[in-house]
């Protein structure tokens, strides 16, 4: 099983105080109820966690890295950093309400990695988004093994999988063999080693770089991901942060971005996700009622993609004449059926549901909720997760 070799280790674990129980309890909290099969964030809701105050604010069409320690994130706590001593799993967890109109729905668990703010909506050509790569980590070189070592003690490196685009910087003279404004991609060696590829083939089939002498100075390696770093697994949502509705229109949404195996240029397919008229505060905008360009949450990849790596347009085909939507790139988690009043909907990832899911360090915890019936605004969740670590 992930990250545990026997049953007896994760006694142990337990024994040794390596776990975490997070308990949580969130209110709906759209500014009018919600239609059957409609999805919402419950990212804003009052409760504990409390409310954000962050996916509603940014430079426009700027990417924003999202980690627990980001300000105003507000984020379910999950124990803090453990790598890369450990590796930290969910093994368990629930959810339950007590609102007889909210059941039956499904509360849906994501890691947030980032996001798009969008508040030029009344442009409806596509517009291109700003990547910065803001995640980084200084690095050594060896000329003898071509193999790089992170110099800090942070964890987060720790996150950076192969196939990873990455560039480098320096104070002096990079390691020769490599270069500056240069795209690389990375071959994970371990938790604290990488090598660099030329492309992102080479660095699945683990051809690096010939590196030979160390340079001089401090070199530093930066990428845009805190978490799922090459993209894989990742999907998007588009939702409107804001307390007031979107304006009247009904816009056909399109991403153009970059997937998982770093090939840019990849579009959402032909039936466009499509925009509700006033869309109001969580909502997930194209969820709702069936027909073409009703989707459930996860905004639809093009064919064969199995991850997005960076959004690189963002586009509303009409103005949406006010308000402001945000483009979120997540990682989901688990999910939690909810089918009966005051009846908690239980998760067992080691027995019943045997897959363990990876909480990565500076994880940004957060709920979705689905809605099969009409819900009323604060309508309200709560549950709890068990994490542990070895």
């Amino acid at each position: 099983m992930a990250g545990f070799a026997s049953r007896d280790q994760i006694i142990q674990a337990q024994t040794n105080g390596q776990t975490w129980r997070a308990d949580w309890s969130k209110n709906m909290n759209p500014t009018a109820a919600a239609v059957a099969n409609e999805w919402h964030t419950l990212f804003r809701g009052n409760g504990n966690p409390g409310p954000d105050a962050l996916f509603n604010t940014g430079t426009n069409l700027a990417f924003q890295a999202v980690k627990d320690t980001t300000t105003s994130a507000a984020s379910i706590p999950h124990g803090g950093n453990v790598q890369p001593t450990y590796n930290k799993f969910l093994l368990s967890g629930s959810a339950v309400s007590a609102a007889a109109t909210a059941q039956p729905s499904v509360l849906t668990l994501v890691d947030v990695v980032g996001f798009y703010y969008v508040s030029s909506v009344t442009t409806a050509t596509a517009q291109a988004t700003a990547n910065t790569l803001s995640q980084s980590d200084t690095f050594s070189a060896d000329a003898g093994t071509d193999i790089c070592t992170y110099t800090s003690t942070a964890s987060i490196p720790s996150n950076i999988l192969t196939g990873t685009r990455v560039r480098l910087t320096t104070t002096t003279t990079l390691p020769a063999g490599l270069a500056l404004a240069t795209d690389y991609y990375v071959i994970r060696l371990s938790d604290t080693t990488f090598s660099l590829a030329t492309s992102y083939a080479n660095a699945v089939a683990g051809t690096a770089i010939n590196i030979t002498d160390a340079g001089t100075g401090t070199h530093t390696v930066s990428w845009l991901l805190p978490r799922y770093t090459n993209g894989a697994g990742l999907n998007a949502i588009i939702f409107n942060p804001n307390a007031t509705a979107l304006g009247a229109a009904t816009p056909n949404m399109t991403l153009v971005y970059t997937n998982s195996s770093q090939v840019g240029s990849r579009t959402t397919p032909t039936v466009l996700p499509v925009g509700k008229t006033a869309s109001s505060n969580s909502h997930i905008i194209y969820t709702g009622a069936t027909g073409a360009g009703k989707y459930n949450f996860a905004v639809p990849r093009a064919s064969g993609d199995s991850g997005i790596a960076q959004i690189d347009s963002i586009q509303n085909s009409v103005s949406y004449v006010s308000g402001a939507y945000c483009v979120a790139i997540y990682k989901e988690l688990a999910r939690f059926p909810v089918t009966t009043l005051g009846v908690a909907a239980e998760r067992d990832f080691l027995n019943q549901l045997p897959s363990l899911p990876r909480i990565y360090d500076s994880a940004a915890l957060y709920f979705l909720v689905g809605s099969g019936a009409a819900t009323p605004v604060n309508s309200a969740f709560s549950g709890h997760l068990d994490l542990i670590w070895n």
